[in-house]
């Protein structure tokens, strides 16, 4: 990879990473009614959520990258989960971004998704880009190990609104135990 391309591909995460801290602020705030996150006034202040003990689960993606799953105690709340994912790029470019999400719901099935995009980053040069992402997941029977699928597409527009460059990393499979 050319040091353009490395350059390009950093600058390019560091965007990522802003959408993706203000994409996961828009779905943990999201008007959908109280969340633990919220917290419950008690003597000693708010309850915030948090990982239980037992409830982390490691593992690494079809790719070789690590994946970090926080769960509640009640195993209904990722508290967090952490990836590292690696995309190609029509224009040859390549690289590693690591992404992450907190209080997702996880259903009576043991089930959870979250799903945004695209949403358009302007970027100071006048270029925008454009994110999507989707991450799923689901516990086992014995609620011992955990697996899912991780998808991040990135598209490059310049100031004019011409598609310069895409970025893929295709489905990419994770799996994670206790």
């Amino acid at each position: 990879m050319s040091n353009e391309s490395a350059t390009t591909l950093r600058r390019r995460g560091w965007r990522v990473m802003g959408v993706g801290v203000a994409a996961t602020a828009l779905v943990v705030s999201w008007p959908t009614g109280p969340t633990a996150s919220a917290g419950t006034a008690t003597m000693s202040g708010p309850r915030t959520l948090s990982a239980a003990v037992g409830n982390t689960f490691g593992g690494v993606s079809q790719q070789g990258n690590p994946v970090v799953v926080d769960l509640s105690s009640t195993r209904r709340k990722v508290v967090r989960i952490v990836g590292a994912i690696d995309l190609t790029c029509t224009s040859g470019a390549s690289g590693t971004l690591t992404d992450k999400y907190t209080d997702l719901s996880v259903s009576r099935r043991g089930t959870f998704r979250v799903a945004y995009g695209p949403v358009t980053q302007r970027n100071d040069d006048g270029t925008t880009t454009d994110v999507q992402v989707r991450v799923t997941g689901a516990l086992n029977d014995t609620k011992t190990r955990l697996s899912g699928t991780w998808r991040i597409i990135l598209t490059d527009h310049d100031a004019a609104g011409a598609l310069t460059d895409t970025c893929d990393s295709g489905l990419v499979s994770w799996k994670a135990k206790n």
